[in-house]
């Protein structure tokens, strides 16, 4: 029934319907380094999913512009049961009255990570892509000095509601953080390797971007490829892969792998590339910013 109600939904039809009109007229160029070279690896209808042959971004064909993808995140972005729903106030003062413990929001496994990595109390973290605040609340708890960033307006304005400010201006460019963190946030931007770049212009030498998507890499698209074809559409224009972030990030140390468990990564020195197995539906990165 879910997937017959979505087909109906008029916002869906205006999707397909857009994409088929675009395909008269638009580029198939990557939207991360402009090459127009790429490999067709799924189809939807309309729309295809290119790995670029030069960056190695997958990208969605046809796409939209970035001030149409910047209004569909502000408005028509929100499924029930995922990081967009806003809660009711009796759930959150639910989550407050727990700090977030065993709830859908639990924060708690990422903090380990982030702690893992060296972040301590008192260092200077972003929340990049804060939604309404569930993680920047944790992270504040946890004593990091966290600012947070969302460009979804409404959100950022419920964030009000756990006593957050939660800037909905993009962040400059300082090198003030020790960290910048994104959770599912690069799989819905117009241009992650320009977002990824300025993250890394946001932290200190000796800082590190942190970050984790859901996973384009090749090793994973073999092994499931049902789930792999769930992954990309209209929410998610672009998809991350190993292979794109060894190519475009080589000047730097990473940490690229579907395995985040903070036993793994505690063993990552952060001056040589280790990288894990990328087969399963989860991407977890870190860029080591050494210079």
């Amino acid at each position: 029934m879910g997937i017959i109600n979505k087909i109906l939904s008029i916002n869906f039809l205006n999707y397909l319907l857009k994409g088929a009109y675009r395909r008269l007229y638009q580029s198939s160029n990557c939207p991360c380094c402009h090459s127009p070279n790429g490999l067709v690896v799924d189809r939807k209808l309309f729309h295809c999913l290119i790995e670029c042959s030069n960056c190695r971004i997958l990208h969605r064909y046809p796409s939209e512009s970035s001030s149409v993808m910047s209004n569909f995140y502000q408005d028509g972005y929100d499924e029930p049961g995922i990081t967009t729903e806003l809660p009711t106030d009796h759930i959150l003062k639910n989550f407050l009255q727990n700090n977030f413990r065993e709830s859908p929001k639990d924060f708690s496994y990422h903090i380990e990570i982030l702690k893992t990595l060296g972040l301590k109390p008192g260092n200077k973290l972003l929340d990049f892509g804060a939604n309404w605040g569930y993680a920047t609340y944790q992270f504040k708890k946890a004593g990091f000095d966290t600012d947070a960033f969302e460009l979804s307006k409404p959100r950022a304005a419920f964030g009000k509601k756990l006593d957050l400010n939660i800037s909905t201006r993009y962040p400059e460019m300082d090198e003030r953080y020790d960290m910048v963190y994104s959770c599912h946030v690069l799989e819905h931007v117009p241009n992650p390797l320009e977002t990824i770049q300025n993250m890394l212009a946001m932290v200190k030498v000796g800082g590190m971007v942190v970050a984790h998507t859901p996973n384009g890499s090749g090793s994973f698209r073999i092994k499931n490829p049902k789930l792999f074809h769930l992954l990309w559409g209209r929410v998610h224009p672009v998809l991350l892969t190993d292979q794109f972030i060894l190519k475009n990030f080589i000047e730097y140390p990473v940490y690229v792998s579907s395995n985040d468990r903070p036993g793994g990564i505690a063993s990552w020195d952060k001056k040589i590339n280790c990288l894990g197995p990328t087969d399963s539906d989860g991407f977890f990165f870190v860029i080591s910013k050494t210079k």
